[in-house]
């Protein structure tokens, strides 16, 4: 992808692109988008989806509730203080970004934040741990969905596209594209 382009994603979306800057032994970001222009706009709609999601929120006992922070909820009929904890999503953090046999990869780790994961090693809570298996559920129908999405868009013009042979490699090109 042109630099100009990869850099208005990793401005857009700093979190999620926050590896770039890291050595090749830590993450494969240091290469950068290994992919086409034409699927910046791919890009971009995955990770804009990645980043406006949902939140749910799980009852915490009052030491927790204290210890972190939480301001109590009071019931209205009965004057009952509850702690509700906001559980966000984890925060996608990409490894690598590349073509493949003619589609998107979007190789990725999660980041929990401090609290939640303090909340889930209290083994206290199993309403936390399944918001986040639905969280990383979530996340990983949305990237698969870009990935099955790629391969219908032209990696170099981002029209629609289909999986083509030239000289032994795949790519994804609209008709006319794959003519030149």
């Amino acid at each position: 992808m042109k630099t100009e382009l990869e850099q208005k994603l990793f401005e857009k979306y700093p979190k999620i692109f926050g590896d770039r800057t890291k050595p090749k032994t830590e993450s494969c970001m240091c290469w950068g988008l290994e992919v086409c222009d034409g699927w910046y706009d791919l890009i971009d709609i995955l990770c804009e989806a990645l980043t406006h999601t949902y939140t749910t929120s799980v009852p915490v006992d009052k030491e927790d509730g204290e210890r972190l922070g939480i301001t109590p909820y009071i019931n209205k009929k009965d004057g009952e203080a509850i702690n509700y904890f906001k559980v966000g999503p984890p925060q996608v953090i990409a490894t690598q970004v590349k073509e493949k046999f003619g589609t998107l990869r979007f190789y990725y780790r999660f980041e929990l934040d401090e609290k939640n994961t303090s909340l889930v090693e209290t083994e206290k809570y199993p309403a936390i741990e399944k918001a986040n298996e639905r969280f990383y559920n979530y996340i990983e129908g949305i990237i698969h969905f870009a990935e099955t999405a790629s391969g219908r868009t032209c990696e170099a013009t981002g029209q629609l596209g289909e999986l083509h042979s030239r000289g032994g490699w795949l790519k994804t090109l609209n008709k006319q594209f794959a003519k030149t």
